[in-house]
């Protein structure tokens, strides 16, 4: 088994309507990829290990994790502070990596998260999904190493 493109897109937003209650839009993966190249950009990654080694990339605006952030807290982004952003985008990082465990081939271990450059590591990318929240950019991707 693999991971599709379709099998990410699905995985992401089921997690962010569950989870916060958050309707995430799909948008053109090229389009979302010029909006975080223009602004500051929040990147989350989760390393895959074990019989399938990769990591997985989650990219968003600032704007997209203050709002993720405010709901999984159950705050305002007023109340916020940075690490609070980290935080609740480790978790719905965590929460991919680990569903995404079942579509890939044999035994894979999801390490904890760590906070990344803006870009997306090298290796083959293997699925992207792009979306919006509230008109700001998320791009998820997953590379195999």
């Amino acid at each position: 088994m693999s991971v599709s493109s379709d099998d990410l897109n699905r995985v992401v937003r089921t997690i962010w309507a569950t989870q916060l209650g958050l309707v995430l839009e799909d948008a053109d993966l090229e389009e979302v990829e010029a909006l975080l190249a223009d602004g500051e950009v929040v990147a989350i990654a989760v390393q895959l290990s074990g019989d399938y080694t990769g990591v997985l990339v989650q990219r968003c605006s600032r704007s997209v994790s203050l709002v993720a952030a405010a709901s999984a807290f159950t705050t305002t982004g007023n109340d916020l502070e940075a690490s609070d952003l980290r935080d609740a985008l480790s978790e719905l990082a965590h929460m991919t990596a680990g569903n995404l465990k079942s579509l890939l081939p044999g035994r894979c271990d999801v390490s904890i998260t760590t906070r990344v450059d803006r870009d997306p590591p090298h290796g083959e990318k293997v699925a992207s999904a792009g979306f919006t929240l509230e008109g700001e950019p998320l791009v998820v991707t997953l590379v195999e190493e």
